[in-house]
């Protein structure tokens, strides 16, 4: 298998840590992605469910923004050879993903009825929320920061 994983990947993630730790936080970024869009449709009435303020038409806007933040992502953890806008637009990225996550949870905990399912996997599984949410929501912001503090661009 290491063998392999060295044929794969270019020989700057094996120098570097920094790297199998970018693609590694990559990876949970798009397993959520991946299971929020498996059942998009069904996304929809789950963040409906928040209650946020700005009623359905801030449900829509979530809905659509979250798969999009976690897929805009990927190219800054996935190390890919891009534009320095779009390097910098998916740094970003990165950080927006688990700050919203943080946002809804905290909001979830505080407002909303604690019954009500978190999303966090859209609406494929059902995951309640709770405070184990926030915990998770604070990981991976802490997560995101350090990759983003050490993860040298690839030339």
């Amino acid at each position: 298998m290491k063998h392999y994983m060295r044929k794969t990947l270019p020989e700057e993630f094996f120098n570097h840590p920094a790297y199998l730790r970018a693609l590694t936080l990559g990876s949970v970024y798009c397993f959520l992605a991946v299971m929020q869009l498996f059942t998009f449709e069904k996304f929809y009435p789950v963040v409906l469910q928040y209650m946020l303020p700005g009623g359905w038409v801030l449900a829509f806007i979530v809905t659509g923004l979250i798969p999009v933040l976690e897929v805009s992502a990927l190219p800054y953890l996935l190390s890919m050879k891009v534009s320095n806008t779009t390097r910098m637009l998916s740094k970003y990225a990165v950080l927006a993903t688990p700050a919203l996550w943080l946002l809804l949870s905290l909001w979830l905990v505080f407002s909303a009825d604690m019954i009500v399912e978190s999303g966090l996997m859209g609406a494929t599984l059902p995951v309640p929320s709770g405070l184990w949410l926030v915990v998770f929501s604070l990981l991976l912001l802490w997560s995101a920061y350090l990759v983003i503090k050490e993860l040298p661009k690839r030339r």
